[in-house]
């Protein structure tokens, strides 16, 4: 028999969109932010003080309000039913090494229909506290870094591409003449009377 107690606050985490905040910051953001630090520390935002990957599809991130870890564990079960393989999946989160929110998940039933490669079915773990506001400000503060660092990224492209122009506009202005110096042995032979 399920525990009364835990179905209300299975049907919030579903009203406050946490599925699809945990989905959205693990695919889009944490599991990539170690290889970022390392290679883009530029994109990697001041609110992530450390960012590692424990395992593969482990990642550990260290912010400002605690120690999050996001495990992703993908595996493919055979539906009898359909003869085939199905790919289905758990995303779970850790908030100060406690499991916080565990996740059934799979691809989406239409591929055209959903941004994201995965979606969540099912809600098998949730424990609300100051983690979930925590992640959500961390999510949306993430994609508004790198949007921003992404404009910074092309604004010095640009810049670097009109000084690139002025340069090439100033070179073609002088005259082919002033350019070219004679060389040390053509000045010398003119200067030498012969």
């Amino acid at each position: 028999m399920a525990n009364p107690d835990k179905a209300p606050s299975r049907h919030i985490v579903w009203q406050m969109n946490i599925p699809e905040t945990a989905l959205d910051l693990y695919f889009n953001h944490v599991r990539m932010l170690p290889s970022w630090k390392l290679n883009f520390p530029d994109y990697v935002h001041p609110a992530i003080r450390d960012a590692v990957e424990v395992a593969p599809n482990e990642t550990k991130i260290i912010t400002e309000t605690g120690e999050y870890v996001f495990a992703f564990h993908e595996r493919s079960t055979f539906v009898l039913e359909a003869a085939e393989f199905v790919k289905t999946g758990i995303l779970e989160v850790y908030y100060n090494t406690a499991l916080v929110l565990r996740l059934t998940i799979s691809p989406p039933d239409s591929a055209g229909l959903v941004k994201s490669s995965w979606v969540s079915r099912g809600v098998e773990e949730f424990i609300d506290g100051e983690w979930v506001g925590d992640l959500t400000r961390l999510g949306s503060r993430l994609a508004a870094y790198e949007t921003e660092q992404t404009k910074k990224e092309k604004a010095r492209r640009q810049d670097e591409l009109m000084g690139i122009v002025e340069l090439k506009d100033k070179l073609s202005r002088i005259p082919p003449g002033e350019t070219e110096k004679p060389s040390l042995f053509r000045w010398l032979f003119r200067h030498s009377g012969m």
